[in-house]
């Protein structure tokens, strides 16, 4: 499956919404969602699966990405900023 993730803060979030169905981990809690050996694993989050990650502009993106790609993550992809998203059409939610 595909999984899309949002690794703004959640007040950056609530300002803008996200893509639609998106986690929401905040970058610095990526080691830790990723993590399926720690107690703050997300279950939706499955090495084998595509991880679509998102941030304001790409950066935040690219770094969580490189992390879940050292952690053995085979599919990770950076969208880029949600605000390139939005303008290309992409579903978003609340």
């Amino acid at each position: 499956g595909t999984t899309f993730v949002d690794v703004r803060d959640s007040g950056a979030i609530a300002q803008s919404g996200t893509v639609k169905g998106a986690l929401r981990i905040p970058r610095g809690m990526i080691e830790f969602a990723a993590d399926d050996t720690s107690k703050l694993h997300n279950e939706n989050l499955n090495k084998d699966d595509r991880v679509c990650l998102i941030c304001a502009a790409g950066g935040q993106a690219a770094l969580a990405g490189k992390t879940m790609v050292d952690m053995g993550y085979t599919n990770v992809v950076n969208v880029g900023g949600f605000a390139d998203w939005q303008a290309a059409g992409g579903e978003t939610e609340e």
